[in-house]
């Protein structure tokens, strides 16, 4: 939020300086050196000689017409607008460039002559802004701009404001000069930091290389602002997509004159007498990013900006490098992208995207019909007004998300918006229905951006390049990153209206707020801080509440009053009445939903006797009376008429005024309803629910119908996955299971669960419409509440690893009745596991991990997990038998069934990105999946031989997990986690090492090890990425501290610290390959990490090194 309101601040003054076209060039500049600062306002220093600032035209070929482009130069710290560029006489943008690119206007902007005391860039930016798009009036010619050293991070600040602009709809005038932007070349610009370096301490260290070094006032203040700096790179990378970046950094060093104190702050080498050579801090001229590519020219920094001749080399790569970022796509380029935007589309949607909006009973009758009456609500005036956000306000079960269904969906709310607020814009309505009581991805940040982003884009192809630009120039798919990552979806959905604020209106409906979740971060709490504790047993705070959940909270009602804007979006939103929304909304209209829905309620009960309860006496009073009762609660109401109906005529009246007046607490209408089954109803209605509370997400019928019976067959004395060999399923049987299941949850659970109905949109999904989920989120919480089952006389204690057991055992049992419903295992375009099959023998193998530790009974134990590797090895098999090719293949019978059917049916994991990691066995997998005890019992089972050779065959899953590739998994349940992104726990290790494993056997463990390291400790990884933007630092943290294990442990037991390994660096044309030894590769990647200073001493006198510490600055 300060970010955006500094930056709305800074795009009125840049504004003001672009209409007035004098304001730059009466600015007054002395022409003084550093000596000369101290008669300067103590605020300011001049930057700039006085031989020019702001723009100058230094070649225009393009005559006045809207061909060709403009390329604007911005020099760098104490440079001038045109000495910068010129070498010999030659000022090469001038002499050379005008006549070698045809139609094209060359500007050269010269700093305007203050820097705030803040050391950043920020009043330079808003010159530079202002006089462009002065000068650009009446063109809208693409921009191509130049920066040399610090230069460049004016350019960035100079974007991100025109950008925000253009969101936040300020000063248009500004805007226009970011969509135009079309490449950026940087000179030796520094935006990262570099190794143990703050950016901070990198752009002070840049600065010395300035044509008149700075002084330490300056330095300093450049350090302080690394915050800043790093939010402005961080902001840059979010609206740069579709900007084509060049970074370049020089590759010989500069011979500066430098005072003791300065160089302190260079990175560099001393000459003596005051002299040193330095270059910009390795690592920190060029980053990773779409669209960006890297490159070095071979002189030193100032020369990076300046030629005097066409036949240098320098120029030549210069000319290519402007060529490249000004090129666009052919005509057969274009065409080639409907395929893609098809791609992009599957890739944000996701199974679940409308399953809550579906469950949503609609409105009944004409009960919703008064919010669109301008005499009974405010609706109908929020709809033309500028106001930002609408908050309709209501108790739990009021009828919030009825309501947001009826008005989101309705025409006469989309035709007002028509006529009124989006009248000269393009119109786009989207909706989001969070549910706690579903996956992750329904409560998640994360879901809220790809529903919004697939709502837009589904409609708007056209719309899908400018969102995802990068994701356009490389023909494979799926790309190697992750695709759905939050860093990839906020730069799509700013880009989007960075480009198309001037006619795009988004009009979002988001139901139930207070179920949003940081999910991202959930691990960051500590178990107390995840706990609901309850207040009162009346109002919303009865339901409880919870650190992680405030947190929630908070952030997302940040979200929105963030994103909220008069002029492009407005939200309607819905929530309980919580005291972190009342403090957040305060500001904005607002519907006290109970207020409104007495009538309603009336008008609902009414119609429902009528249909049940046809020629009830005195209906009208009735009706009357249960609205009263309800206090505005709706789902009350429902629940109390479902109680009601079943009476008797005798004691109808007397039910009715016995009712409790509110749902939760101990004595709510939830409570009545459990209290009125019988004692086995009770009990099982316990199991069932903690079952459900207990799953890795809403279980399906049939996997929740298989765990309720548990995992040993009472008669039989057997596991029941076991019994299922000799009394197999079919779709008779299944089918009958299901429906018993059902009436249980109507019987047994009173209705509080229910199992989805509707026919799935995902070809890869199973019984989609069949999870079970709470019918209200009230539901959920109230269950949770552990006195609630304390106050039941039927039911007993609950054993969590008891239910983990039964969760597992469902699951197996569930892989094994797949294939009465469906084929487990899919032939094109590749052999693979479908994903929803995978899916349930991940969670079967999560709930395995949850109870390794703790299983009493490993006999049961490993037979249940050994009874999973089987059924899917005969699964794969059988589809492979199974199958017959279209069209005739020899080669399909004599050589590739064969080769497939030796393989491991755990290698065959269905993948969104990448290809799947190779497993050897179910060993393999179980100890990705951490199941300790479970392979330290399978390797004692073994031969001394036999043991000595499996834990030398499993020893590189612990040290170097595969960490590639995404699968599609993720998009299925929206909380999945693949296995081979994590390190395994390091208690495998010694368990590997006991069986008789060595890294001295294969000197490549080691070598894969050292390499791992660089997946959880480079900032450029993939794995880090995502690990960051997943489930937090922590889980970052937990892989580094295993990694650090690792290596120490192989060191332990006798691997060669001299082992040379070869390192590759960058990609494409800007990768690199190096060979370093272990212990200079491990050095490198801990050193300046000082979480592991002290394992890298210990490690460093394994290796026979003296440890020294050493610590980030």
């Amino acid at each position: 939020m300060n970010r955006i309101k500094e930056t709305l601040a800074r795009i009125a003054r840049a504004a003001r300086g672009s209409r007035d076209p004098s304001s730059s060039s009466s600015l007054r500049l002395d022409r003084v050196g550093r000596s000369s600062s101290s008669t300067l306002d103590s605020r300011e220093k001049v930057l700039v000689r006085a031989d020019g600032r702001g723009p100058l035209i230094l070649f225009d070929g393009t005559h006045g017409g809207e061909d060709g482009f403009d390329i604007v130069f911005v020099h760098g710290l104490f440079g001038s607008r045109s000495g910068t560029w010129t070498k010999g006489g030659v000022c090469y943008p001038r002499d050379f460039l005008g006549q070698d690119i045809p139609s094209v206007r060359i500007i050269a902007w010269g700093w305007t002559g203050a820097l705030s005391a803040t050391g950043t860039f920020v009043d330079q930016a808003e010159a530079l802004l202002a006089d462009i798009a002065r000068i650009r009036t009446g063109t809208s010619r693409p921009i191509i701009f130049v920066g040399h050293g610090l230069g460049g991070l004016v350019i960035k600040e100079a974007l991100v404001t025109a950008a925000m602009s253009r969101i936040y709809g300020a000063h248009v005038e500004l805007g226009n000069v970011y969509p135009r932007t079309i490449g950026c070349v940087f000179l030796g610009t520094p935006h990262v930091r570099s190794g143990k370096r703050s950016l901070g301490e990198c752009i002070a260290a840049t600065a010395l290389l300035s044509p008149t070094p700075p002084n330490q006032q300056l330095i300093r203040a450049f350090k302080e602002s690394d915050k800043a700096f790093e939010n402005l790179h961080a902001t840059f990378l979010m609206i740069s997509r579709d900007i084509r970046v060049v970074c370049v950094r020089e590759k010989l060093p500069s011979t500066m004159a430098a005072s003791t104190e300065l160089a302190r702050d260079a990175d560099g080498m001393e000459l003596g007498k005051g002299t040193m050579q330095m270059m910009v801090p390795r690592d920190s001229a060029a980053y990773e990013g779409f669209n960006v590519t890297r490159h070095d020219m071979v002189v030193n920094h100032l020369d990076l900006a300046r030629f005097k001749s066409r036949d240098e080399p320098g120029y030549s790569q210069m000319l290519g490098w402007i060529s490249k970022v000004s090129s666009g796509p052919t005509p057969a380029e274009a065409e080639a992208r409907e395929p893609r935007n098809q791609e992009i589309l599957n890739s944000l949607y996701y199974d679940t995207m409308t399953e809550r909006e579906s469950r949503i009973d609609p409105a009944y009758g004409q009960t919703c019909e008064w919010i669109l009456s301008p005499n009974l609500s405010p609706f109908p005036k929020y709809l033309k007004s500028k106001d930002p956000v609408l908050w309709i306000s209501g108790s739990a079960g009021s009828g919030k998300s009825t309501l947001m269904k009826y008005i989101a969906r309705s025409e006469k709310v989309r035709q007002q918006l028509l006529d009124g607020w989006a009248s000269e814009g393009d119109l786009h309505m989207a909706c989001f229905f969070m549910f706690e009581g579903g996956n992750k991805i329904q409560k998640s940040y994360e879901g809220f951006l790809r529903s919004i982003l697939y709502q837009i884009l589904s409609a708007r192809r056209d719309l899908i390049k400018i969102a995802f630009p990068s994701f356009f120039d490389d023909d494979s798919w799926p790309p190697p990153v992750l695709f759905t990552s939050i860093n990839n979806l906020n730069q799509a959905f700013y880009s989007l209206f960075a480009h198309m604020s001037e006619t795009l209106r988004l009009f979002i409906f988001i139901d139930a707020i207070d179920e949003y979740r940081i999910m991202e971060r959930k691990d960051q709490y500590e178990p107390n801080e995840l706990d609901i504790t309850y207040g009162k047993d009346h109002g919303d705070e009865a339901w409880g509440q919870s650190k992680w959940a405030i947190d929630s909270h908070v952030e997302i009602a940040k979200l929105v009053n963030s994103m909220g804007n008069k002029d492009t979006i407005k939200f309607v939103i819905t929530s309980r009445e919580l005291p972190e929304f009342e403090e957040a909304f305060a500001e904005y209209p607002r519907i006290k939903l109970q207020e409104h829905t007495e009538r309603s309620i009336t008008q609902y009960v009414a119609g429902r006797l009528e249909d049940e309860a046809p020629g009830l006496p005195d209906t009208k009073n009735l009706c009357k009376e249960l609205a009263q009762k309800s206090k505005g609660d709706i789902l009350w109401a429902r629940l109390a008429i479902d109680m009601v109906v079943g009476c008797s005529l005798r004691n109808l009246r007397s039910m009715l005024n016995s009712l409790p007046t509110h749902l939760g607490g101990p004595d709510g209408l939830y409570m009545r309803m459990l209290e009125n089954l019988s004692l086995d109803q009770q009990q099982a209605a316990s199991r069932i629910f903690h079952l459900v509370l207990r799953a890795q997400q809403p279980p399906s019928l049939i996997t929740l119908a298989f765990a309720e019976e548990g995992f040993q067959h009472p008669i039989a004395r057997e596991l029941r996955i076991v019994f299922d060999n000799t009394h197999p399923w079919d779709n008779v049987s299944i089918q009958n299971m299901s429906d018993q299941m059902q009436r249980r949850l109507q019987t047994c659970c009173a209705g509080l669960l229910v199992a989805e109905t509707g026919i799935s949109t995902n070809s890869n999904a199973i019984e989609t419409g069949q999870r079970v989920v709470f019918v209200h989120q009230t539901a959920k919480e109230w269950v949770r509440r552990k006195d609630i089952w304390q106050r039941l006389p039927g039911c007993k204690p609950i054993d969590p690893v008891e239910l983990d057991f039964s969760l597992l055992s469902g699951c197996a049992r569930h892989v094994k009745a797949f294939g009465v419903l469906r084929p487990p295992i899919l032939a094109w375009p590749s052999w693979r596991f479908r994903p929803d099959a995978w899916l349930l023998i991940a969670n079967a193998l999560r709930y395995a991990e949850r109870i390794d530790s703790e299983v009493k009974d490993m006999q049961s134990y490993c037979e249940l997990l050994d009874e999973l590797d089987s059924t899917c090895q005969k699964a794969w098999v059988a589809a492979l038998q199974n199958h017959k090719p279209l069209h005739e293949d020899p080669d399909w019978y004599e050589t590739r069934l064969p080769s497939l059917s030796r393989k491991h049916w755990a290698s065959y994991e269905p993948m969104d990105a990448g290809k799947p990691p190779k497993r050897k066995d179910f060993l393999s997998l179980a100890l990705q999946a951490n199941l300790v005890r479970y392979v330290a019992t399978k390797l004692n089972r073994m031969g001394s031989e036999a043991r000595r050779k499996k834990a030398q065959e499993l020893l590189p899953y612990v040290v170097s997990p595969k960490a590639e590739g995404f699968s599609s998994c993720a998009g299925l349940s929206g909380d999945y986690w693949d296995f081979h992104h994590d390190m395994p726990d390091t208690r495998l290790l010694e368990i590997l090492f006991d069986a008789g494993a060595s890294p001295r056997e294969d000197d490549k463990v080691f070598t894969r090890a050292l390499r791992t390291g660089r997946h959880y400790f480079s900032r450029g990884s993939v794995t880090m990425t995502h690990l960051l933007e997943t489930y937090s630092s922590s889980r970052l943290m937990r892989n580094r501290e295993r990694w650090v294990a690792a290596v120490k442990s192989l060191l332990q037991h006798g691997a060669d610290p001299h082992t040379e390994i070869q390192v590759t660096t960058g990609s494409g044309e800007n990768q690199s390959t190096t060979t370093v030894a272990a212990v200079d590769l491990i050095r490198e990647t801990l050193e300046g990490e000082p979480e592991y200073a002290v394992e890298l001493v210990e490690m460093e006198m394994l290796m026979g090194r003296r440890g020294s510490v050493g610590i980030a600055r």
